[in-house]
C-alpha cells in the first residue's frame, strides 16, 4: 500500500512537472498580438490620414489571418512634430508596448528615432518603416553602418527620385510638356538642398540635370515658404522667355501661387508644382478654378493597380481619409511586414530583414522591392512617378508616367494650359 502511494505520488509530481514545462512552451503566447506602432503628427492632415490608413490596413491583415496566426494591434503616438516627443514615443512603443514594427514620419523625427532604435535593437529586435521623409541621406546609414541600422526601411519617395532614370522626370518635361526653356524655382528649405547644391559624387544640381537633358534653365531662384506674394517672381518667369515653370513645392502656399499665376503675365506658361495642397483633388475648387492646367506630383487620383485597390479606396472614403503620397506605404506597409515575417517563418527580425532584402511584395498597389540602401526600387511596376493635371472641375487626370496614365485614364492625356484655357473659354 505504501509502495502504491509512493508510486502514485511520483506520478503526480512528474505530471505536475510536465504540466509546468508544457505550460511554459504552450502556444498560448502565439495568440498574443503582434504590435505595430505609429509616431504621427496627428493634428496634421497627413498624420491623421496615415493613422486612418494604418487602421484600415491592420484590420485587413487581421481578416487575412493576422501574422503567423497572431492578431495585429496598432498603437499610435502623437509627436506633434517635436523631436523629443518622437524619441520618447519611440522608446515607449518598443520597450513598453513591445512593437515589432514602428512607422515614423518626417526627416527630423525619423533620424532621431533611428539613432534610438539602433541602441534598442540588440535587446528589442524590431523594424522601422519611414514615410513622409523625403531627405535622401536618411538611409545612407544603412549602407555605411549596416549592422547598426539594418532595421530601417523607407516606404516613401525621396529627393533622389528626381534623378532616378526609372522615374523619367526629365522625360516628362522634354517628351510630354515639350519644354525647351524652364523657369526653375524651389523652396528655400532643407529638403530641397540636394536640388540646389547637388550631392558630390552622386547627383548634379537639378539645374544641371535638366540642362543635360536638353532643357535650358533661363530663370533659377529660391522662394521662401512663408511667401504670399508670388507675382514678382512670376513676372520674371514670363520675362525670361521660359515656356514652362517648375516650382518645387511642399510647404509653399500653392493656392495663392496658382491664383496669382492665373492672373500674371506667366498665365500661358505651363506650370508644374511638386506637392502640397496642389496634389489634392479639391485644389481646383480651392483656387476657384485658377488651377486649370496645373500639374502636380502624387495626385489624389484613385488608380486600380490590383483587385485590392478598389475595396481599399472605398474604406478610405468611408473614413474620410485623404489619398496622399504616404497613403501607399501606410496601406501596403503592414502587408509587406506580414509577408516578410511569413517568408522568414518566424518573428526573428534578422531573418525578416533578409526576407525584406531579397523578396518582392505586392498588396493593393505596385510591387515593392528594396535596394541595398533599403529604398524602394523605382520605376513601374515598382515604385512609380505619378503626376496629375487639373483639367477642370472634377477633372483631375493622371498624365505621367505613361504606364500609369493608361491604367488610370487611358483616354485623357496632358493638355497645354493654352489649350485648356481656350477650351474653357478663358
Amino acid at each position: 500500500m505504501r509502495r502504491d502511494l509512493c508510486f502514485f505520488s511520483k506520478v503526480l509530481v512528474a505530471s505536475a512537472v510536465m504540466a509546468f514545462l508544457f505550460a511554459g512552451t504552450a502556444p498560448a503566447s502565439a495568440k498574443e498580438p503582434i504590435k505595430i506602432g505609429l509616431i504621427g503628427a496627428l493634428s496634421s492632415s497627413y498624420g491623421a490620414s496615415n493613422q486612418k490608413v494604418l487602421e484600415i490596413s491592420v484590420e485587413d491583415v487581421n481578416k487575412a489571418g493576422g501574422i503567423l496566426g497572431r492578431p495585429v494591434e496598432l498603437v499610435v503616438e502623437d509627436w506633434k512634430r517635436q523631436v523629443p516627443l518622437a524619441v520618447a514615443a519611440y522608446k515607449k512603443l518598443v520597450m513598453t508596448d513591445k512593437c515589432s514594427l514602428v512607422f515614423t514620419e518626417g526627416t527630423e523625427g525619423t533620424t532621431a528615432c533611428a539613432e534610438v532604435a539602433s541602441q534598442l535593437f540588440p535587446d528589442y529586435p524590431h523594424l522601422q518603416f519611414c514615410f513622409w521623409t523625403a531627405n535622401e541621406t536618411v538611409t545612407d546609414r544603412v549602407v555605411e553602418q549596416y549592422d547598426k541600422f539594418k532595421f530601417l526601411f523607407r516606404v516613401y519617395t525621396n529627393t533622389a527620385d528626381s534623378f532616378d532614370p526609372g522615374m523619367e522626370q526629365a522625360a516628362m518635361f522634354t517628351d510630354m510638356i515639350k519644354t525647351k526653356k524652364m523657369a526653375l524655382i524651389m523652396e528655400d528649405i532643407g529638403w530641397t538642398q540636394p536640388y540646389w547644391e547637388g550631392i558630390p559624387g552622386r547627383h548634379p544640381t537639378l539645374k544641371e540635370h535638366f540642362e543635360k537633358a536638353g532643357i535650358q534653365v533661363v530663370y533659377h531662384a529660391k522662394s521662401s515658404i512663408s511667401e504670399k506674394m508670388f507675382l514678382p517672381m512670376l513676372e520674371k518667369c514670363a520675362a525670361s522667355g521660359a515656356d514652362t515653370i517648375f516650382w518645387i513645392t511642399g510647404y509653399t502656399d500653392t493656392v495663392a501661387l496658382a491664383k496669382q499665376w492665373a492672373t500674371s503675365s506667366a498665365k500661358d506658361l505651363d506650370i508644374v508644382m511638386m506637392s502640397g495642397f496642389v496634389s489634392y483633388a479639391a485644389f481646383y475648387k480651392m483656387t476657384g478654378g485658377a488651377a486649370l492646367g496645373v500639374v502636380a506630383l502624387n495626385p489624389e487620383v484613385e488608380i486600380a493597380f490590383t483587385e485590392k485597390s478598389g475595396p481599399f479606396f472605398e474604406k478610405l472614403r468611408a473614413r474620410k481619409a485623404g489619398l496622399l503620397a504616404s497613403t501607399y506605404g501606410a496601406c501596403d506597409g503592414p502587408f509587406i511586414f506580414k509577408n516578410a515575417v511569413e517568408k522568414a517563418g518566424a518573428m526573428d527580425m534578422n531573418k525578416v530583414i533578409k526576407a525584406l532584402e531579397t523578396g518582392e511584395f505586392q498588396h493593393a498597389f505596385w510591387k515593392w522591392k528594396f535596394d541595398k540602401r533599403h529604398e524602394p526600387v523605382k520605376g513601374y511596376p515598382y515604385y512609380p512617378n505619378i503626376w496629375g493635371q487639373h483639367q477642370g472641375p472634377d477633372k483631375y487626370r493622371v498624365v505621367f508616367q505613361e504606364d500609369i496614365r493608361k491604367l488610370a485614364n487611358p483616354d485623357q492625356r496632358f493638355m497645354p494650359v493654352k489649350e485648356l484655357r481656350k477650351k474653357a473659354g478663358k
